[in-house]
């Protein structure tokens, strides 16, 4: 999913030209007279410079990314949400032990909140100058005007995130829909043969799971599925790939150093949802779980699947042979 609180830009993004930006900044910098001007981002990790305007000394100079408790004009507009103009700070006993008035001897700052499109804070717009200043009304509103053309390129990059959320999510599950799974198995593969780990393939499907949908609806089966994800996203690792085929089908890749213990997860999968369907008040189901390992060699995720996929109808047969038995 989408994370705003970790770095933005730290590589090329085709959604943003930040030339723009720093053509902007450069302009705006200009106009102000100021010395300096950046465009900083503001995370739970700390603040760094995403665009700088620089003719003098900072503190963002020499530590690219500050501690989040460094003492900082951009902390406090990060931290309120709010604008700050301090237009004589030597002389103001709120902000003339920062270091950026102490050591780079800064006399002005105004800085403003940069958003991201559901409002958390994306960082700060700012401008510092060793002068005091005296900002009237028309200097405000040209700030505010770059820092909402910067908002309206935060909600690009946004906006084609979540598509790409979107376009490989399973529309029910929120799990990998198939394209992503192809994808991201395959490269998971590639890895384990560069590095030399196995790989393990699962290849989960309900029991019974259409006698569900014709008796008790599709709302119900519905759930059954949700649940089912629900169980593998939870009992598996993070570092695990979850997807979904179609219907009743689901995938499960993931590395496994010790090949033993396949049948221990199989179990615990099948048990947890078990509980699980319980819990929800849904009727009781059973899975049918094939697996398949990585050889030594190159080869598409695809041969992975269907090997996990044989596995699994033998299963799903013998669970038929013994349901007619009984």
């Amino acid at each position: 999913m989408f994370e705003t609180d970790k770095w933005a830009f730290s590589g090329v993004d085709g959604q943003i030209s930040l030339h723009k930006w720093q053509k902007s900044m450069d302009l705006i910098t200009g106009l102000f007279s100021a010395p300096s001007g950046y465009i900083v981002q503001a995370t739970s990790k700390g603040y760094r410079v995403v665009i700088r305007n620089n003719e003098g000394g900072s503190s963002f100079e020499t530590n690219p990314i500050l501690p989040p408790q460094t003492p900082l004009f951009c902390r406090h507009v990060a931290e309120t949400n709010n604008i700050l103009y301090v237009n004589d700070a030597s002389n103001n006993d709120a902000w003339n032990t920062l270091p950026e008035v102490v050591e780079d001897g800064v006399e002005s700052y105004l800085g403003l909140p940069i958003h991201w499109p559901e409002g958390e804070v994306f960082g700060t717009l700012c401008l510092k100058d060793t002068k005091i200043t005296s900002y009237t009304d028309e200097y405000f509103e040209l700030i505010e005007q770059l820092r909402d053309l910067i908002e309206d390129d935060l909600a690009l990059v946004y906006s084609y995130e979540k598509m790409r959320e979107i376009a490989m999510l399973d529309s029910l599950t929120d799990i990998y829909n198939r394209r992503a799974l192809n994808l991201l198995a395959q490269q998971k593969l590639n890895l384990a043969l560069r590095l030399g780990f196995d790989v393990c393939c699962l290849f989960i499907d309900i029991n019974d799971f259409k006698k569900l949908n014709d008796t008790f609806g599709h709302e119900v089966g519905d759930k059954a599925l949700i649940i089912l994800a629900d169980t593998l996203k939870n009992h598996l690792r993070d570092a695990d790939i979850v997807g979904r085929l179609g219907g009743d089908e689901f995938v499960a890749v993931m590395q496994l150093s010790d090949k033993s213990k396949i049948n221990y997860i199989m179990d615990k999968i099948s048990t947890e949802y078990t509980n699980a369907l319980l819990k929800e008040g849904v009727c009781d189901l059973s899975l049918s779980i094939g697996y398949s390992f990585t050889n030594k060699q190159k080869q598409p995720f695809e041969a992975l699947l269907n090997d996990a996929d044989h596995a699994m109808y033998k299963n799903k047969q013998a669970y038929r042979l013994a349901k007619k038995a009984q």
